[in-house]
């Protein structure tokens, strides 16, 4: 039997509206993220099981795990023997934390390990980026490839090999926080302006530019003080109860940042000490999430998806 894991990720990252995104790791060993197992079987056989398995649609032929069952069988190894593919469904669904990206990206990264098949790195991105885009609405790259790969990744068709890592600051801690009510991925997009004015992109391209110049230069904190997503936030904000109080309440706490994770409601923050991501969770625990919610204290996951 393959075993794989992949794990959240936080997209956008601020700054990098679709071109930058992270994965998470909680401290305390947590697996953030769904478990995809392929074992041979006499047919083909899906099962979806995990926390949040009652969340997606009981027809299998509408779950996006199996749907990358039947495309991998037809297009890509017509030869593998009937398989027995289990999704564990660790990740709540419009959660902001690349929940279909996870069964995607572990779906794929098992059935080539299981067949042998010896993708490269662009091809299965690709191949999990246009799966991807059945939820998101498009090819977006920004929870896919720190899924796949780990850490925090610039990403996107213009990339070489559609990625790039970039280094953080290891001393850095990532508070993510599901507040335990999902916002749908498509309505989150249908809220963002459809062009931006010449001054915006202007903008947008020198603070994505610099922000990963700073970090490839070690020059961590200058990258955190222009950390803002001027793209995204100020119209996603109000579709997120809570998230304007925690924003205006977390930097007294320690948080140097605060921001919406993906399309939201998750949202994170980065602190630069343990202690500030402790107050952080603590007051979100107590004034963000409800009893289906749950906050992490995360490094960033740099090993990405693994076989168990």
């Amino acid at each position: 039997m393959i075993e794989v894991y992949a794990p959240a990720s936080i997209g956008n990252f601020a700054v990098g509206f679709d071109a930058l995104g992270a994965a998470l790791a909680p401290i305390d060993g947590t697996l953030l993220g769904d478990v995809v197992a392929v074992s041979p079987a006499q047919n083909d056989e899906f099962i979806c099981s995990g926390e949040y398995a009652h969340k997606l649609p009981s027809d299998a032929s509408e779950n996006l795990a199996y749907q990358c069952l039947v495309h991998f069988r037809e297009h890509v190894a017509p030869t593998m023997p009937s398989v027995k593919l289990e999704l564990k469904k660790n990740l709540p669904i419009g959660s902001g934390l690349g929940s279909s990206a996870c069964s995607v990206v572990a779906t794929f990264a098992a059935l080539d390990k299981f067949a042998d098949t010896k993708l490269s790195q662009v091809q299965l991105i690709e191949l999990m980026a246009d799966f991807e885009a059945i939820v998101s609405g498009g090819r977006h790259y920004d929870n896919i490839t720190p899924c796949y790969l780990g850490g925090l990744q610039l990403t996107g068709d213009l990339i070489p090999n559609k990625s790039i890592a970039l280094p953080v600051d290891e001393s850095w801690y990532y508070v993510a926080a599901f507040p335990g009510f999902s916002l749908n991925t498509a309505k989150a997009r249908s809220v963002l302006p459809k062009e931006l004015s010449m001054h915006a992109s202007v903008e947008f391209a020198q603070r994505l530019s610099a922000f990963s110049t700073l970090l490839l230069t070690s020059r961590f904190d200058e990258a955190l003080s222009i950390m803002s997503d001027e793209i995204a936030e100020p119209y996603r904000a109000p579709l997120i109860a809570g998230f304007n109080e925690a924003k205006l309440a977390l930097p007294d706490l320690g948080a140097e940042i605060v921001s919406i994770s993906g399309a939201g409601p998750t949202l994170f923050t980065v602190c630069k000490t343990l202690a500030a991501a402790q107050q952080c969770a603590q007051w979100l625990e107590q004034n963000y999430i409800n009893e289906q919610g749950f906050c992490h204290i995360c490094k960033l996951d740099n090993a990405g998806t693994r076989q168990l």
